[in-house]
């Protein structure tokens, strides 16, 4: 007895273990975190006298995603919270949409660094393990303002920019800065969105606040969505709900629905099902369990509406910069998940169309990545020009579309960088070229800022050796990374004093890690144009039923508990079972025992 006992223990623990190497393999879920922070100075009078922050939080609530974890803060010359940070459900929106209310003007500073300070502490004092997308979202109108003292506040600027930043880099977390007035610091916010890889947009007005919102909002947490081809759209059986942002401008009659079964929806409609937010702005509708077909927008058709998805077919790619230099190039990496699963079936993939649209000109084609199964990619350099570019990758597979979209900005910089790698020496180089045309470098400081976790910030002159500035970063140790800043102070050849923006440099494992091939993708030709959306549509509804079960990401320490209380019951049961056969054979023994008397 005591042989299968061990041998059962044995089974249970292998298969315990087996549980727990399969569930470390498989993709995690990425967690959206979010803080956002609202000035409420006195001068958001002027700016904003009708208070349209209030519809625009609002038009923010509605569009986060369920199991999110956001948090909303007022700030003036005190920050407080206007909502405490919480997971994203029905409730905590419900609450939410109350709270927004208290929402004022009547603040005297805008203390942007103890805004900063205090959304972001528990970030700061805890790691980012799981590499969740953190952002936090400022909306003001104004500059660093903490006291009559213009010292004081131009110390706190000072304090920002080089003490607060290399934390928020170090903890993951993207700035991404709304500016209500051309009177804001837009240098300051500015170089917060692009030194910790954010995004910055100015809202001309109050009244183009929501749209601004809207821009800041899938900048920060990207959404699932299906291209939206005039006023039609195409909703698959794989889509659980949908919500469709409609702009409206002044005068315009309230949009509706038109649903595959030609029935009319309008925001008077009583369902159960459907969720509608009017608004003077904007209406936001919301339908789970939709129809699959052709749906249409009747209303105004604003270039920013949009139609954004729950499904668990995605469309993903792999996470692209906001801000690259000119001449600098990016790959652009698109993939197929089911439930965080890759789909790698090249039956399925095969018979979909990836592309790229930019800014709104010719489509630009995707191709299969050689050794990486499931992956398509486009290089794109010379495409992207000095200014802002609009990229939608699209994934038509005939029966179901998918669409993402994402902003990205060229900077022109009068300073060029290269970076080499050696993997042997374990060294990254960082080359700084200065445009010598422009710039007098016989009158140029370079300083470079190295931080990273748990470590001062260690600042150091570059000085020029051989008509160049170089400098040297050793590979940080498995697991942590390096952020270089720089800071740049020269003339031009005119005399005038400027400060070249220089992009910051992350150095981490993954720049020494050499990529090993893998067999290339076989491409199915034999099937025709006209077999593609029904081939396309099967393979789908095959990839939905057939694809593992969303995974969670592992909790070890659950895990091990889990197996140790296997363990003690394992045993408890071993002895007790012991015990009682020992009982058992006792009696039988006493028994035989009597008999032979």
């Amino acid at each position: 007895m005591g042989a299968k006992l061990r041998f059962l223990f044995l089974c249970v623990l292998i298969s315990s273990v087996c549980s727990m190497a399969n569930a470390a393999s498989k993709k995690s879920k990425v967690v959206n975190e979010l803080q956002v922070l609202i000035d409420v100075s006195g001068s958001m009078k002027k700016n904003d006298p009708k208070n349209l922050r209030i519809p625009a939080i609002k038009l923010l609530i509605n569009l986060l995603p369920k199991g999110t974890k956001v948090g909303l803060w007022l700030f003036s010359e005190n920050t407080t919270a206007l909502v405490n940070a919480g997971t994203v459900n029905k409730r905590w929106k419900k609450q939410a949409l109350l709270k927004i209310k208290k929402i004022h003007s009547r603040g005297l500073f805008t203390n942007i660094e103890d805004a900063l300070q205090k959304s972001t502490k528990q970030w700061l004092s805890s790691s980012n393990k799981n590499n969740n997308n953190r952002s936090l979202i400022i909306l003001t109108d104004g500059m660093v303002d903490i006291s009559k003292d213009i010292m004081q506040s131009a110390e706190s600027r000072a304090r920002v920019m080089d003490v607060q930043v290399p934390l928020l880099q170090q903890a993951g977390i993207k700035i991404q800065t709304i500016a209500l007035s051309n009177d804001a610091d837009a240098e300051l916010l500015g170089k917060l969105a692009s030194d910790t890889g954010g995004w910055s947009e100015t809202a001309q007005s109050a009244e183009q606040l929501q749209k601004v919102f809207f821009k800041i909002f899938k900048q920060a947490i990207p959404q699932d969505a299906v291209p939206l081809a005039g006023n039609v759209f195409m909703v698959d059986k794989s889509i659980k709900e949908f919500s469709v942002l409609i702009f409206k401008k002044p005068g315009d009659k309230s949009p509706y629905l038109i649903s595959p079964r030609n029935k009319k929806i309008t925001r008077k409609l009583i369902s159960s099902k459907v969720s509608w937010l009017n608004e003077k702005n904007y209406d936001l509708v919301t339908i789970t369990k939709p129809k699959p077909g052709e749906w249409k927008i009747i209303g105004n058709m604003d270039p920013d509406n949009q139609v954004m998805i729950v499904t668990d077919l995605k469309f993903e790619i792999d996470e692209l910069p906001n801000h690259i230099l000119v001449k600098d190039t990016i790959d652009v990496n698109g993939f197929f998940s089911n439930q965080h699963q890759l789909i790698s079936r090249a039956d399925f993939l095969n018979l979909i169309d990836f592309s790229i649209e930019l800014d709104k000109g010719q489509k630009i084609k995707m191709s299969a990545v050689k050794g990486k199964q499931g992956l398509f990619r486009k290089t794109l350099g010379e495409e992207l020009t000095k200014g802002r570019h609009t990229l939608k990758l699209v994934a038509d597979g005939k029966t179901f579309k998918r669409e993402i979209t994402k902003t990205i900005e060229v900077i022109e910089s009068l300073i060029a960088m290269e970076k080499k790698v050696d993997s042997s020496a374990g060294t990254v180089t960082i080359k700084l070229i200065p445009n010598d045309l422009a710039i007098n470098t016989d009158m140029m400081t370079i300083e470079a800022y190295i931080s990273q976790v748990g470590k001062k910030t260690i600042s150091k002159v570059i000085e020029k050796q051989s008509g160049q500035w170089n400098i040297s970063i050793n590979k940080p140790k498995p697991g942590n990374s390096k952020i270089i800043n720089f800071s740049v102070i020269a003339n031009t050849k005119q005399g005038e004093s400027i400060s070249p923006a220089i992009l910051p440099v992350i150095v981490n494992a993954s720049l020494f890690e050499a990529v090993k091939p893998k067999p290339a993708i076989k491409i199915d030709k034999s099937i025709t144009e006209e077999e593609k959306p029904k081939k396309v549509e099967k393979i789908a509804d095959e990839v939905e039923e057939k694809e593992v079960e969303e995974v969670e990401p592992v909790n070890w320490l659950k895990t091990i508990v889990i197996v140790v209380v296997i363990n003690i019951l394992l045993i408890a049961a071993g002895f007790f079972t012991y015990k009682f056969m020992k009982k058992k054979a006792t009696i039988k023994q006493e028994e035989l025992l009597s008999r032979l008397d």
